[in-house]
Parts: C-alpha cells; structure tokens; sequence
C-alpha cells in the first residue's frame, strides 16, 4: 500500500491548530483561577500539541526513500516518533502527580466560576471532534502516529469530564477534590504512555507481525513447493517485511524454481500490509540425495582440516545415518582429535537436518609426501609373479600391468592395473579388486597397501 505522507502531514497540521486552541482555553482559565486540575488538563492538551509536531518530523523523515545507510527505507522513524509521545506523555503525568501531591499537603481552594466550566466545554467539544476525525483519518491513511496521537485526544473527553466533576466538588467546599482530580489526570495520561509503548515497541524489536500459519496456508497452496521453513516476518502492520524458505523439486532447473518463488512472493504481498518479500528456493532433500550427502560432508571434513577416507549412508525409517572414516594429524592426541571429529560432526548434523546420526572412524592421515625407495629387481620380479598368479585364480579379471612397488618404512606398497568386462557393475568389479588386494597381502609379508586400478577391456 503506498503511504500518502502528505495527507499524513496535513492532518497532523490541522490538529495541531486546533489542539492550540483547546489549550489555550483550559490552560488560561487555570491559570487565571488557579485549579490545578484544569492546569493538567491544559497541558495535556498542550503536549498532544507538541507531539503533532514530532509527528510530522517523523512523517517527513519516514517519507524519504530507501538509501544506502537505510535500505529497508525509513518507516520506523515514525514509529520512534509514536515512543517519543509517549515519552511526553510520562513526563507531563510525573509533573501532573508532583504537583497534585503537594496541593494534597497544602489545601489551596481554587476559584471556580462560569469560565472553568465553559473553557471545559469548549475544549473538551474541540478535541472530541479533533480526536474522532483524526483518528478515522489515522486508519484510512494507516499510520501510528495519528492512530496513538488520536487516542490521546479522545482520552482528554474523559479527562475533562473528570475535571469538571472536581470543579462541582469543589465548588461544593471539598477543595482536595481539585488535587485528587488531578492524581486521575495524571493516571489516565501515563495508561495512554504505556498503550502506546505496547503497540509500537514490537516493530522496533522485530517481533514477528503476522502470524507464521496464516503465511504458511498461502506458502502451502503454491503449486511446485514441496516444503518451507524459516517464516519470519517484521515491522509494522502496515509496513510488514516477510522471508522464508521453500523447497521445490531438486531436478527443477533455476528457472522453474525462481518462477515458484516469485508466484509465492506475489501471494504474499497480497496480504493486508505486506511491502516486502523475500523467498529463498532450495532444492527439497530426500532419500535419493546421496550425492549431495557426500558432497556436504567432504566440505565440512575440509574445512575442518582432516581427511575423508569413507563414508557410507544408511536409511532406516526414514531417519539417514552417516558412517565416516575420517584422516587425522598422527601428531595429535587422541583428545585433541576427538574433539575435531566431534566438532565435524556438530557441522553435519546442523548442515544435513535429514541425518538422525553421524559415526565416525578416527584414522591417521599424512598430509606430507612419504619419501620412497625403489625395491631391489629380484624382490620386484617375485611381487610380480604373485600377482600374476593371483590373477589367474580370479575368473574375469586379466592382464595385470603396470606394477609399481615402493618401499615405506619398511612397508610395501603396491599399485596395479588390470582389465576386466567393462558391463560389470561397479560393486562386481570392486569384489574383484577386493578379491586380488587380499590375494597378493596374503601372499606377501610386509605389505602396507595394495591398490589395483581396473579397466574396461576394449571391445
């Protein structure tokens, strides 16, 4: 909804002139006559004067367009406007009370006579009409400032009812009615503060202005969303900001995921209120999302420094559990690692909400590069015998080549390439490296690793 400030302004001018007038009634007769509860009343009056002023400040500052230094634009300086009336309002009861309290000590008569009552009609008939007027216009043109300045307004009909009734007692010989007036003044204008401070501190600390299940039924029947999260909405009622995340169908492209949330942003700036929308689409996770699984965990094990040797997923009832075989510093204690892994897993369950549970392997990783030695030539030609044969003992995998053996320590370790049918599933094929890996530690002593490297065989 597009805010007419300007008719804002003029509002607040007119009460403003016609606060003035009030004022000056009830606030000259009380002076002139010395009651101190008409004195209260003017200044009641006479602050709702003033704040019509802060007011249009606000307004002003509130009209301008977003910036650089406010780019959610200026709005809430109207709503600190609204607590800075009702800061004005605390000041004038605390000055209101003080006074009634010592007249209370100090019994002094007031006069009362036909200007008391007729500065109190006249008065209360300009802010009655004042206050109904301006706090229609308020709602109309949806602004705090007016609505909280309204309510002022129309509480001063009360208050000069009160006032004159304590005229009458006084007027009757019960001239601590005049104090004890007064005091009610003083109360009414603090209840008017702290209303206003209920209704306006919410915008300042972003409590959440809309309720999130009316957002999520409009959210819930947008075509293409799968699932939301994250709902969260701020400001003030007519000037309502609203973010959120949906999830879509993972096989979507960008395209027809933008196009989901721009028909759920476009609902939602159909509510009453709301000038801005902010929705964040993000791939839906499910079972078949195994992939991206792995790719999240090997970012979190990299950013913690350690190594990834493993890692298995489970589903059990929906609920996917990680099994890892995680590379750590061997110079590190066994504490110190613990907690590392303990810390990767913390990342990963808070980054995957679908994993229930994370186990982890602690193993050592070496992230230097180990100095080798060439074995002797006859050691070399009795490694590769074994593997020969070894071979030849495994239907479906042939022709073992490219045999490197190095020495580590005082360990071997073995890489070697052989072919096999290239329509073998990956699970066939890796039980047959397996089956080789074992064969040749079996056969050999001293044997750190055994890596073999299949190939498809041409044609």
């Amino acid at each position: 909804m597009r805010r007419d400030h300007r008719a804002i302004e003029r509002v607040l001018l007119i009460t403003f002139a016609l606060n003035l007038l009030a004022t000056a009634a009830k606030l000259g007769v009380g002076i002139w006559t010395g009651a101190l509860s008409l004195i209260a009343d003017g200044l009641d009056t006479l602050f709702d004067g003033l704040s019509n002023v802060v007011g249009i400040a606000a307004v002003r500052k509130g009209s301008q367009p977003p910036d650089e230094d406010h780019p959610y634009g200026h709005r809430k300086f109207e709503t600190l406007a609204a607590l800075l009336i009702a800061t004005l309002l605390f000041i004038t009861a605390w000055e209101v009370a003080r006074g009634a309290v010592e007249r209370l000590r100090d019994p002094q008569p007031p006069l009362v006579n036909m200007w008391s009552v007729l500065s109190l009609v006249v008065g209360g008939i300009i802010q009655g009409c004042t206050g109904v007027w301006e706090i229609r216009q308020g709602r109309r043109l949806g602004s705090e400032v007016l609505v909280a300045d309204a309510r002022h307004t129309i509480a001063s009909l009360y208050v000069s009812a009160a006032v004159l009734l304590g005229l009458g007692l006084v007027w009757l010989g019960y001239a601590w009615a005049d104090p004890l007036v007064a005091l009610l003044v003083a109360g009414v204008i603090g209840k008017i503060g702290v209303e206003i401070l209920l209704e306006n501190i919410p915008a300042l600390v972003d409590q959440a202005t809309l309720d999130p299940a009316l957002i999520a039924d409009v959210v819930g029947n947008v075509t293409g969303v799968e699932s939301f999260h994250r709902i969260r909405s701020r400001g003030a009622i007519d000037d309502v900001a609203v973010d959120l995340h949906v999830r879509v169908d993972r096989r979507l492209s960008m395209q027809a995921a933008n196009a989901i949330a721009d028909e759920v942003r476009r609902r939602l700036l159909d509510l009453p209120g709301v000038n801005d929308v902010t929705v964040h689409a993000e791939a839906q996770s499910g079972p078949e999302s195994a992939l991206e699984i792995q790719q999240a965990v090997a970012l979190a094990v990299g950013e913690e420094g350690l190594s990834l040797h493993e890692l298995w997923a489970q589903q059990t009832d929906g609920r996917i559990a990680l099994h890892l075989h995680v590379g750590v510093d061997p110079n590190l204690s066994l504490a110190e690692a613990h907690g590392q892994v303990d810390r990767l897993e913390q990342t990963i369950r808070s980054r995957l909400p679908q994993v229930a549970a994370v186990h982890s392997h602690i193993e050592t990783a070496n992230p230097d590069l180990l100095p080798t030695a060439r074995v002797s030539r006859g050691l070399h030609e009795r490694i590769e015998s074994v593997i020969l044969a070894a071979a030849d003992a495994i239907p479906g995998l042939t022709d073992p080549h490219d045999i490197h053996v190095r020495q580590v320590e005082g360990q071997l370790f073995i890489t070697v390439e052989a072919l096999v049918d290239g329509a073998l599933s990956v699970s066939a094929a890796h039980a047959l490296s397996t089956e080789l890996q074992r064969a040749v530690q079996a056969a050999l002593p001293n044997v750190g690793e055994v890596l073999v490297h299949l190939e498809p065989k041409e044609g």
